[in-house]
């Protein structure tokens, strides 16, 4: 790990196609543009040809996560080119220099499109998300890292400072989702935990092996260019996951089911309803 005056480098791309001197934590201030924001996260374009994401919830793994993708797959994601961390008060600030990809996301542009558009958009994906399929997996339900999945359910719930590795089975991981479930939900729902121990077992059931899944596949996640190649951004919950969940979180995100989006999702994912409506009730009985 490099070192500067004021923070520390995890991570620099060497291949030399950066297109130009790449920015430090020094260069933000004064010379970005604003694209979004949210607790202990932010978003700013700096040059023309960078966005840089970084705040104290952001983690190197989102990072890597990309990085993963694009080494192993045709997936459209954002090239990844420098990984920073410094020490400010008595948090560590992380930052992710990144491609920026002009054009609009999905979420934005979904209602001037017609069928057709949003069919080939969505067809796109599922190419996507086919290739991620085919990616080796390290035979464990968790983070590249091998440690435990990203997902706010190990890691935004009582009990998750206990999950401090991956599976290696999915009875592992649903053991896992029952002991936090129970944690969260305590006595109000103590017989319902005693249901979904006799249940989840038999219906939260994928192929027995993980599959590199994306994890927040929502509209707001895909950057559309103006030639129309839809790029996948946001990585931070990206993990291996049984071959349902990919699907269970996209249908659980839907808000409120307001417009077709779910239409053009069963285009560009494998279905699994059952498995999506046990975790959708879990989710929703958890955190409501």
């Amino acid at each position: 790990m490099a070192q500067s005056a004021s923070y520390n480098v995890l991570f620099v791309d060497q291949s030399q196609d950066s297109p130009n001197p790449l920015p430090t934590p020094e260069d933000i201030n004064g010379s970005e543009t604003f694209l979004h924001q949210s607790t202990g996260s932010r978003l700013v374009r700096v040059q023309p040809n960078f966005v840089v994401k970084f705040g104290v919830h952001i983690r190197p793994i989102e990072a890597h996560n990309m990085m993963h993708v694009a080494k192993n797959t045709r997936v459209a994601v954002p090239k990844v080119y420098a990984i920073y961390q410094r020490q400010e008060k008595q948090s560590v600030v992380t930052y992710i220099v990144m491609q920026y990809i002009p054009g609009t996301t999905l979420l934005n542009m979904w209602g001037s499109l017609d069928h057709d558009r949003k069919t080939a958009i969505a067809r796109t994906l599922r190419t996507y998300f086919d290739e991620l399929r085919q990616v080796q997996h390290p035979g464990y339900f968790g983070n590249i890292a091998s440690g435990p999945p990203l997902d706010d359910m190990f890691s935004a719930t009582q009990g998750a400072q206990e999950v401090t590795t991956s599976f290696a089975t999915e009875d592992g991981l649903i053991d896992c989702i029952l002991r936090i479930y129970s944690l969260e939900t305590g006595e109000r729902m103590a017989h319902k935990t005693r249901y979904y121990k006799h249940v989840l077992p038999t219906v939260l059931r994928g192929n027995d092996y993980p599959v590199f899944t994306h994890n927040d596949f929502q509209r707001k996640n895909v950057m559309v260019q103006p030639d129309g190649t839809p790029f996948i951004i946001d990585w931070e919950f990206a993990s291996w996951y049984p071959t349902y969940w990919e699907y269970s979180t996209a249908t659980f995100c839907n808000g409120g089911w307001n417009d077709d989006w779910h239409d053009y999702v069963r285009i560009a994912l494998d279905e699994y309803p059952n498995q999506a409506l046990w975790l959708s009730s879990l989710k929703t009985e958890m955190w409501s």
